[in-house]
Formats: C-alpha cells, sequence, structure tokens
C-alpha cells in the first residue's frame, strides 16, 4: 500500500517481527502495536524527519491522504479511519471531560473541514517533528493503563501529546482509507463496502 502513496518525498520503515523480534513478546495486540509505534517513533528521532505518518497494515489509504493531511497543517493529524465491520462509524472521539475520560463518539456532522478532537485513529496518523521528538508512549502499559476501561495505544499517545503540549489532533475529513476486516470485507467511510476475501 505504501507503493501508492502519491506523495513524492517518502521513505518507509517497516516494522515486523523478523526485524524486531521483541514485538513477539507482548501479550496484546495493542502492547504490539504501542512498541511498533515507538520504535518508529525512536527511528525518526535519529533520523530526524518533518513528519512521521502511522499506517496500520490493514489499511489502503487513497494515494494522495499524505497530501491532504498534510494540507491541515497541524503538529497532529488524523485521517478518516472507519471501523471494522461499520462503514459510519469514524474511529474517534471527544471527552466529556478530561478529568474523566468519558468517551463520546465522533458523528458525522462534526467531521466537516479539519475539526479539533480529542481522540482519532492511530492507524493513519500524522505526527510533526515538533511533536513526535518530544512525545511518545510512556506510561502506556497495555489496555488497563486506564483502570476499569479500555485504553488502546492511540488513545495513550494522543493523551500524552495533549498533557505535554496542549495539542488535540485535528482531522483531515477529506483522507481515507479503506479498512480490511476478517469478515472478508472492506470498510470505508461513508458507508462504502467492499469484499476482499472469499471464504
Amino acid at each position: 500500500m505504501y507503493e501508492s502513496l502519491t506523495y513524492k518525498n517518502k521513505s518507509a520503515l517497516f516494522i515486523e517481527e523478523q526485524k524486531y523480534p521483541e514485538l513477539t513478546r507482548c501479550d496484546t495486540g495493542e502492547e504490539r502495536a504501542m512498541l511498533g509505534r515507538q520504535i518508529g517513533i525512536d527511528v525518526a528521532r535519529e533520523l530526524n524527519p518533518d513528519w512521521i505518518f502511522f499506517m496500520d497494515l490493514d489499511l489502503e489509504p487513497d494515494p494522495d491522504i499524505l497530501e491532504k493531511m498534510l494540507a491541515v497543517d497541524w503538529g497532529v493529524v488524523g485521517a478518516m479511519h472507519g471501523a471494522r465491520g461499520n462503514a459510519n462509524h469514524c474511529i474517534g472521539h471527544n471527552y466529556k471531560d478530561r478529568k474523566g475520560l468519558e468517551r463520546v463518539w465522533l458523528k458525522r456532522g462534526e467531521l466537516q473541514g479539519s475539526p479539533e478532537v480529542d481522540g482519532i485513529s492511530g492507524g493513519s496518523l500524522l505526527l510533526s517533528r515538533g511533536v513526535y521528538s518530544r512525545v511518545d508512549y510512556k506510561g502506556y502499559i497495555g489496555p488497563g493503563t486506564i483502570p476499569l476501561r479500555h485504553t488502546a495505544d492511540d488513545e495513550w499517545l494522543l493523551l500524552n501529546i495533549y498533557k505535554s503540549l496542549k495539542i488535540r489532533p485535528k482531522v483531515a475529513t477529506n483522507a481515507f482509507s479503506w479498512h480490511y476486516s476478517d469478515d472478508g470485507r472492506a470498510y470505508k467511510l461513508w458507508g462504502k463496502v467492499k469484499q476482499w476475501r472469499e471464504f
């Protein structure tokens, strides 16, 4: 999927078990995702690119997704990432209040232009050098990181960014991907579904 991206000035780091065997020692998928993204941040801190873009392997992004995300001109930018099995649910949220961290899922009507939100999927997430060089996943220990509720790795990163820099992510609401699912279908907002595997 990386090859299909039309943005010219890019390079890729594929974080896989053969090169990073420590990934196999993670107890949960969330911890594995966190470790993979942290490896990416550590490498970026050495190479010092202007931006890093996290792209999950189960995504097929539109070719111009990077151009659209960069056009938002913000330190943390997420794209429109549909949930597996639900092409009408955008993965992302706001909080009722930051103290309680009770999530309210994003609604379609809120996703116009480049809105600021509290949470957006890490599956297609763009971070500027000013962000990734200063904030990472310190303190994430898995889905139980915040007691009594599920905490994904991307939510923890965005909480750390807000705590450290007071930056909330913006959403590039014109930047989309297909999200592949185990049910043999791929889902894309709004309401688009395609078959990718026959059982």
